[in-house]
C-alpha cells in the first residue's frame, strides 16, 4: 500500500486501498451531465484514473470517444466497452492528444507534492491546444468527522479524521451496501487556489473556470 493508505473488505483492493467491488456498485450522480455540458459533442476523452468505468459507460453513451485508464489491472478489467490502458497516470506519455482530459476522484489531492506534479504533467502532455483539462478536487472543509451519510443504497461514515502539518488530512471512510463493508484510509492534501494555480502555471497549464458553485470541478487550459 502507498504510505498513509491503505483498505480492507472484501475482493481485490488497489496500492491506495480503493475496492474493486465497492466501485463496481458505486452509481452515477450526474457526473457525466457535468462533463458532458462542458464539452463539445463526441469528443476525444483520455480518463485517468477510470476505475470500472462508473463514469466512462456514461460519456460513451453521451457518443464521446474514451481512452481508460487505471493503474488496477483489477479495476480496469471490468471496462469492456472501450480502449482502455493499464499503467499509472504519472508515468503515461502517448504519442496522441485529446479535445478533454479527465481526471477525478480527488486524484489531485494526493499528498505527495511530487506525484501531484506528476499526474499533471500527464494531463498537460495529453490534452490538445483549445482542449481541456478538468479535475476533480477536495476543497477545505469537505473532510469532516465523525460523520454519518445513508441514503437508500449506501452508508458512509467519516471518522479518526486528523488535521496535519503542511494542510493535509488523513481519515478512514467506511462504506456498506447490500450488507458488505468497505474501509479505507486516505491521506490527502488540501489546495489553495493560489498553490493549485501555481502548479497548473508549473506544467504549462491555466485554469479558466469552475463547472461546479461549490469549486470541486476545475477546468484548465493550455497556454
Amino acid at each position: 500500500m502507498r504510505v498513509g493508505q491503505g483498505g480492507n473488505g472484501p475482493g481485490p483492493l488497489t496500492p491506495d486501498g480503493s475496492a474493486v467491488e465497492l466501485y463496481e456498485v458505486t452509481q452515477v450522480h450526474g457526473e457525466d451531465e457535468l462533463i458532458d455540458a462542458a464539452i463539445d459533442p463526441a469528443s476525444s476523452i483520455l480518463e485517468l484514473g477510470c476505475g470500472t468505468g462508473r463514469i466512462t459507460r456514461p460519456l460513451l453513451a453521451r457518443g464521446h470517444r474514451v481512452l481508460a485508464v487505471d493503474e488496477s489491472q483489477d479495476m480496469i478489467a471490468r471496462v469492456i466497452e472501450t480502449e482502455t490502458i493499464c499503467s499509472t497516470i504519472g508515468d503515461l506519455r502517448l504519442d496522441k492528444q485529446f479535445d478533454l482530459v479527465l481526471m477525478m476522484s480527488f486524484l489531485i489531492n494526493v499528498s505527495d507534492d511530487a506525484e501531484r506534479l506528476r499526474l499533471l504533467q500527464t494531463c498537460a502532455h495529453h490534452v490538445r491546444p483549445g482542449g481541456s483539462v478538468i479535475l476533480q478536487q477536495q476543497t477545505p472543509g469537505m473532510l469532516r468527522g465523525p460523520a454519518v451519510m445513508v441514503n437508500e443504497q449506501r452508508r458512509m461514515e467519516i471518522s479518526d479524521v486528523e488535521e496535519l502539518p503542511g494542510n493535509r488530512q488523513a481519515a478512514t471512510l467506511t462504506y456498506t451496501i447490500d450488507g458488505k463493508t468497505w474501509s479505507q484510509r486516505i491521506l490527502t492534501q488540501n489546495l489553495s487556489e493560489d498553490q493549485l494555480a501555481a502548479q497548473l502555471a508549473e506544467v504549462g497549464l491555466q485554469r479558466t473556470d469552475y463547472l461546479s458553485p461549490d469549486k470541486t470541478w476545475v477546468r484548465a487550459r493550455p497556454v
